[in-house]
């Protein structure tokens, strides 16, 4: 097994537990040449809660294992004692997210706000059953290179667990260092496909539904819409996150009639209008774009789009944009340029006025507006519904007979069963070991109409991808 030759490795070798953070987000931007966000929208450092906050409706935790449970073999951790040591009082959680220095900044910091309202809001109902959980993210601007110095800084501040840091290079750039240290890496903020790797990372977990599935639900959908076939041209951010998408598409695109025409990327660091890429595209007159940008390139992506069409008529793709884009929040930025477009989800859209009466999201809207943070609850979603599930896991590895430690939270996140309380009916957070390593697999194709700033799903949820 990877891990335990890597774990051998290190014994023999003797190395410190813990690597010494080389860099910070104090010093991290004069490696990146890119362009700073319109806005700041970090957290600011401290928030005041509203004078009265409100439960959202009980969810049921199942926080009995099944009789054959999957269980973290702690013993070929560098520290075993550190896996299995009880954590009172508080339990420290860490992560690395763009909060400055381009377009992942400027569509993703809202992630980290929503986070810390979930963590504030679970400290205040003293949802762990006093242990008080702290929360510090730190800033990576997207950047792999930069993320090792980020978790390395935190874990040198002791750092119990991590959880949400976003991008899939991110990730991955600090997958083996987690997992050497037998350090849990909760609720990657991707769907990499390679978050199921459970036998060399049993560390890793990751919350998005996985891209392969993703990128299948939207080849079904364009053969529904084109029954007799359709070309489609691939527009992609080009790193590992856009590449398996591209990967993906291209596995199943035999199997739906589908027939690629090209591929035009974009640098992930690049803010700049697509105006080459965007006119190559035209040029070829494809059915439908299958369009995988990152955060602020969504909206430049489709605006450069309405150019083009309006610069050639009569041509008017369907346009398929990654679910990483489906928020009213970054789709409101592209106005009109956005309208029509398909994407998927498996959460209710809380901004959406016919949604607003059910109760978890009148709580969370409430909550949000309390911390002066309306504006921005649609991207913040996904940082709520972060730190619900997370308080899920916390809560299962309480009450467990091993009680809170690194091992029985890593045992609790990957046998757990758990619907969120801001996700759709029939979607539920499940994971079972090896056998089913995937948080959630299920989705609905969604468009969006620019006028009113809401979703409209088509057809159903679709869950014949589920485990």
């Amino acid at each position: 097994m990877k891990q335990r030759k890597r774990m051998l490795a290190a014994v023999i070798a003797a190395s410190a537990l813990f690597v010494a953070a080389c860099s910070s987000d104090d010093d991290g931007g004069d490696t990146a040449d890119t362009e700073a966000p319109a806005d700041d929208t970090g957290a600011p450092d401290e928030t005041t809660a509203p004078d009265e906050t409100t439960a959202p409706d009980e969810t049921t935790v199942d926080t009995e294992p099944p009789a054959e449970a999957w269980a973290v073999d702690t013993s070929i951790c560098v520290d075993e004692d550190a896996a299995n040591a009880p954590i009172e009082g508080t339990i420290s959680v860490g992560a690395a997210m763009p909060l400055s220095g381009g377009a992942a900044a400027a569509a993703f910091a809202p992630v980290k706000d929503g986070f810390d309202a979930y963590i504030q809001y679970a400290n205040e109902n003293d949802l762990l059953n006093g242990v008080e959980i702290t929360l510090t993210v730190e800033d990576d601007q997207y950047i792999p290179e930069q993320t090792p110095g980020a978790v390395n800084k935190l874990i040198d501040q002791g750092v119990n667990i991590f959880a949400g840091i976003i991008g899939s290079p991110n990730n991955l750039a600090v997958r083996d260092t987690l997992n050497d240290n037998c350090i849990p890496q909760l609720e990657a903020l991707t769907g990499s496909p390679a978050w199921g790797d459970v036998a060399d990372y049993p560390w890793t977990t990751g919350q998005l539904v996985p891209y392969d599935i993703e990128s299948k639900v939207y080849a079904a959908q364009i053969q529904e819409l084109f029954p007799d076939g359709a070309s489609v041209y691939l527009y992609n951010v080009n790193n590992e996150f856009g590449q398996y998408y591209v990967d993906a598409f291209n596995e199943v695109s035999g199997d739906f009639g589908i027939e690629i025409l090209g591929d035009e990327t974009i640098e992930p660091g690049d803010a700049a209008p697509p105006i080459a890429q965007v006119t190559n595209i035209a040029a070829a007159k494809p059915d439908v774009i299958m369009a995988i940008p990152l955060g602020a390139q969504c909206i430049t992506f489709l605006s450069e789009l309405a150019n083009q069409k309006a610069a050639n008529a009569g041509w008017d793709p369907k346009v398929f944009i990654t679910n990483t884009c489906a928020s009213s929040l970054i789709l409101g930025a592209a106005g009109a340029a956005a309208n029509g477009i398909y994407t998927s989800s498996n959460g209710i859209d809380v901004t959406n006025p016919a949604n607003a009466d059910i109760p978890a999201v009148a709580e969370y809207l409430a909550y949000m507006e309390g911390l002066g943070k309306g504006d921005i609850v649609a991207t913040a979603a996904a940082g709520w519904s972060t730190g619900e599930v997370l308080v899920a896991i916390l809560q299962a590895a309480q009450a467990s007979d091993e009680g809170l430690t690194r091992a029985s939270i890593i045992n609790a996140a990957r046998n757990l069963t758990y619907h969120p309380s801001l996700a759709l009916d029939g979607v539920d957070y499940k994971m079972s070991g090896e056998e089913d390593a995937y948080a959630f697999q299920s989705l609905v194709v969604r468009t969006y109409d620019a006028t009113n700033a809401v979703f409209t799903d088509v057809g159903t949820l679709i869950t014949d991808n589920e485990s």
